[in-house]
């Protein structure tokens, strides 16, 4: 059959108001709990000690370049996405009127969205927090900026919030903007793979897979090993990608960003070619 951007669109569509309808983002939630304990409240109080307002962006940029957020986060959206591709009854009829090339794209379409649009979740959870005491203007705070050097009686520290290597690098706009668009691609690759695994039948290993190198990639990323530039996981962290104090890179965003991109190329090649020849019966069903 050939390609219909039509039954691509279709096929996405109704994967992703399902996805939407799901139950389970009640933990995206709870998991805003220990998130607003450990990175927002602080940066509140923070705030408040000083008299200042936040940039609105702020909190979410500190969040997208957080060890434990980077670990909680990936992990509740491997939960949300583990039903899909879903599988029902009707499922044998939808692939063989909509194709099978047809509608591996639309999956793939389907989880980019996904993606996208958990990013926009987290970064609004955030915002919503602390928008009555921010600004909007392209700058970064007096707090992010000033804080540490009062040294707060509170035991907060800014600097590892919001680290050096973002605030003497680059605006937070452009920090926002690094920050969520290699995550979201992160999150893409993630989902990919674990697609990958549905039509090879791999659908656990595959899941295994994506944990583990998300723990050891977060374990690599605290104590700041040399290898952690060997899993996907770093790349997704903008600001280890710089030095503190001087405008050099550590390793290039655009260079994480481009690996990305192939690592997800490949991937999706192999799932387009597997879809040809894998039996309908190994595709779909949730395993969490």
């Amino acid at each position: 059959m050939n390609l219909g951007i039509k039954s691509i669109f279709l096929v996405a569509k109704s994967e992703y108001v399902k996805w939407l309808r799901n139950p389970r983002f009640l933990l995206v939630i709870a998991a805003s709990v220990p998130v607003h304990e450990l990175i927002v409240r602080p940066m509140i109080r923070a705030a408040g000690e000083m008299g200042q307002p936040l940039n609105m962006f702020e909190t979410s940029i500190a969040v997208a370049n957080s060890g434990f957020a980077l670990l909680l986060f990936p992990l509740i959206y491997l939960v949300l996405i583990a039903p899909f591709p879903t599988a029902d009854e009707n499922m044998l009829y939808y692939i063989a009127r909509m194709g099978r090339r047809n509608w591996v794209l639309g999956e793939m379409l389907f989880q980019f969205l996904s993606a996208v649009s958990y990013c926009i979740i987290i970064i609004g959870v955030t915002v919503a927090q602390t928008a009555n005491i921010s600004f909007l203007e392209n700058g970064w705070s007096i707090p992010v900026m000033d804080y540490d050097k009062m040294g707060s009686m509170a035991g907060i520290h800014m600097g590892t919030l919001i680290p050096p290597n973002l605030f003497y690098q680059m605006p937070p706009y452009k920090a926002l903007f690094l920050s969520y668009l290699l995550l979201e691609f992160f999150l893409f690759l993630s989902s990919m793979i674990f697609l990958l695994g549905c039509l090879c039948g791999k659908k656990l290993l595959s899941l295994f897979i994506v944990v583990s190198q998300i723990a050891l990639g977060c374990g690599l990323f605290v104590t700041r090993s040399a290898f952690m530039w060997a899993l996907p996981f770093s790349h997704s962290v903008l600001s280890i990608h710089y030095q503190k104090y001087f405008r050099k890179y550590v390793f290039s965003p655009w260079l994480s960003l481009a690996l990305l991109c192939m690592v997800l190329l490949f991937v999706g090649v192999m799932a387009y070619r597997k879809v040809q020849k894998v039996s309908i019966d190994m595709i779909g069903g949730d395993i969490i």
